[in-house]
């Protein structure tokens, strides 16, 4: 072809066919994106607006659980026959249900009573009723019991607000500092029993049947309500006042406890009927009660076809129930 001669037609219209057909796979390829684009944001907005309805719902059954413990909050007596004990409530709501249940927090034992302030004089301190409980829960569970005072020795300095180890099992930030994941102790009460596992170096069977006896609450000096454990709780309760019977008999006690519960602890001792030669030692008493003033409240919301759940914790506080804190999902 000579210079400055046209291009044949047919080529020419090669060339633009060929043109047109890339445009029109572009603008293929980009309104499929769009369009893909549009229904994901849709379906997420479609599936966070289902989420925030299931959510306020799911408050709704907290205030239901709060109002409930509200009914009680001028009892002398907790216990099970009461209405916010009741396992069976399920509410009924356009597009779903809520379901919930409250449990008594005060039926275990709270590791923030091993706490003990540091002794100015520098003396040993003697062993406290919590500690003493927490060694006969170890017999009842068949557990090394000489674990204890690694348990407390290291609990404690968790808590306390110095940066100084106390004791031969005492640890602070330098120990904690070494790990291959370095962290620190918070100095203050344990808010959740998966902090034992930082420092307890707890083996699986250790685990597996000691926590579910044991809790977690933001104070440091609280008692066991007697009258909301069940049958299982045996071997705390047992431990508790200082294995003067075994557990099998404790759990008997358990099942023939009044049905209102125990109106005091003196009418709970008198129900042992232990020998003249017998008696609770009288560091465990205290930690001994008939009242509760934590709860753990679950509202389970299932709205078209979708599942949450939110764990709510009360606590009583001059006559009014407070949520103090909120949990979402499970609660290990």
């Amino acid at each position: 072809m000579r210079v400055g001669q046209a291009r044949p037609p047919g080529r020419q219209r090669g060339a633009a066919l060929l043109t047109v057909l890339l445009m029109v796979s572009i603008m293929l390829v980009l309104s499929v994106n769009l369009v893909e684009g549009v229904r994901f944001n849709s379906q997420r907005l479609f599936n966070q607006r289902m989420m925030d309805q299931a959510f306020w719902y799911a408050l709704g059954g907290e205030r239901i659980a709060a109002m409930a413990l509200e009914d009680v909050a001028g009892e002398s007596v907790i216990a099970l026959h009461q209405n916010w004990a009741r396992k069976d409530i399920v509410f009924p709501v356009d597009g779903g249900s809520i379901a919930g249940l409250i449990e008594d927090q005060q039926a275990c034992f709270n590791v923030n009573n091993l706490y003990l302030a540091d002794n100015p004089d520098g003396e040993l301190p003697e062993k406290t009723g919590s500690e003493l409980l927490l060694e006969h829960l170890f017999e009842n569970l068949e557990l090394d019991v000489q674990r204890v005072a690694f348990i407390v020795g290291r609990l404690r300095d968790w808590i306390d607000e110095d940066f100084t180890p106390e004791g031969v099992y005492g640890a602070e930030d330098l120990s904690y500092n070494s790990a291959d994941y370095p962290y620190v102790p918070p100095n203050r009460p344990i808010e959740s029993l998966s902090e034992m596992s930082l420092f307890a170096e707890f083996e699986a069977e250790e685990r597996e049947r000691l926590l579910p006896l044991l809790c977690a609450l933001p104070e440091v000096n609280t008692a066991i309500n007697i009258n909301t454990l069940t049958v299982e709780d045996a071997p705390l309760l047992a431990a508790a006042i200082g294995n003067v019977l075994d557990v099998e008999t404790v759990r008997a006690i358990i099942e023939t406890r009044p049905e209102r519960g125990w109106g005091e602890v003196a009418d709970f001792v008198t129900a042992l009927s232990l020998p003249g030669e017998q008696a609770i030692p009288a560091k465990l008493l205290p930690l001994l009660g008939v009242n509760s003033r934590y709860f753990l409240g679950l509202a389970d919301v299932f709205y078209e076809q979708r599942q949450l759940r939110i764990y709510s914790r009360f606590v009583l506080q001059n006559g009014k129930i407070v949520a103090y804190g909120r949990e979402y999902g499970e609660i290990f």
